[in-house]
């Protein structure tokens, strides 16, 4: 397994990471069976994977509990790069963004509480705050690594001039930004920043929500009824959804060379491109772990990786083309 390294995290990481938005159900992904989540974390620790991926706004805390309550029962908090993130609180049907100092104080005693642990591997900001200035946070998080509550510090969706703003006042270890290989917006600047500045990136939502495999674009399913996919439906209407299906297609003929499945192969391009630590994708049953897991233990060659890039810059063309 080729283990990758986040600084001040003693853990080596997986390239896979497990992503758990999903273990907190409710309007982002529709119900799901807590024995079902724990279910998908015993097979992602015995498969290799050595990050686990959380937040408190996921399900109201739940998925924190859910996660908490396996490392402790079966001890495994040592062997695990348990991350987890604040910033977004749930105010009745909202989320509302809070990154001021007494909040942050509040979140890191909560989500310790939850997850039952003294310590995470990894903090993170979950989203820029507008109404709080970036000094307050990042300060706030320095002062926490110093009594070593957080080991490294990250940042979620930020921008070069945030990145930049937040290492004024803070060590940052970690850079948490969507990517895949229809959202390749970080590869002209936030990769470059962050590999000036040994910033690791584990990237997110490699499969665009699931939708980057031949689940619903080559078979012309429906989407799901759930609110995190239907942002992205636009997608599924014409001419996107005959530019995305040729894509996919395309791709597929490459998986099909190394006898793996498109997701596969969409979940190894994204770990294996310059700067990337980790991708994090999310399972909510043990079946769609195991095709996952499949993604890492092997290489794309240079050739196939070049190949993948021309078909991905085909189809920015094609999509740019559309929008002029």
């Amino acid at each position: 397994m080729d283990y990758r390294k986040i600084n001040n995290i003693d853990i080596p990481v997986s390239p896979v990471s497990l992503g758990t938005w999903a273990f907190g159900g409710g309007i982002w992904w529709g119900p799901q069976e807590d024995k079902n989540s724990v279910e998908v974390i015993d097979e992602a620790i015995r498969g290799g994977i050595t990050l686990i991926d959380t937040a408190p706004v996921y399900g109201r805390g739940r998925s924190e509990r859910v996660i908490g309550s396996f490392l402790r029962k079966h001890k495994l908090r040592e062997k695990i790069a348990l991350a987890t993130k604040l910033g977004l609180n749930w105010q009745g049907s909202e989320i509302l963004h809070d990154l001021g100092k007494k909040r942050m104080l509040e979140e890191v005693d909560l989500s310790r509480s939850r997850l039952q642990t003294d310590y995470f591997d990894l903090y993170q900001v979950h989203w820029p705050d507008p109404d709080t200035p970036i000094a307050e946070t990042a300060e706030t998080m320095y002062k926490l690594k110093q009594k070593g509550i957080i080991k490294a510090i990250g940042v979620s969706n930020y921008s070069t001039d945030q990145i930049s703003e937040f290492m004024k006042y803070c060590p940052l270890d970690c850079l948490q930004p969507e990517y895949s290989m229809f959202v390749r917006d970080i590869e002209s600047e936030i990769i470059p920043i962050c590999q000036k500045n040994n910033i690791a990136i584990i990237s997110y939502a490699p499969l665009y929500s699931g939708l980057l495999t031949n689940k619903f674009f080559l078979k012309k399913a429906t989407i799901p009824d759930d609110r995190n996919r239907k942002l992205k439906s636009l997608q599924f209407t014409e001419p996107y959804f005959s530019i995305n299906q040729e894509t996919l297609e395309k791709l597929k003929g490459i998986a099909s060379n190394y006898q793996k499945t498109l997701t596969q192969l969409v979940i190894n391009w994204n770990f294996s491109q310059a700067g990337i630590t980790s991708t994090i994708v999310g399972s909510r049953k043990p079946n769609q772990l195991e095709e996952n897991l499949g993604s890492m233990g092997w290489r794309l060659s240079r050739e196939d990786l070049s190949k993948i890039n021309k078909i991905l810059n085909q189809r920015d063309k094609k999509v740019e083309a559309i929008k002029e």
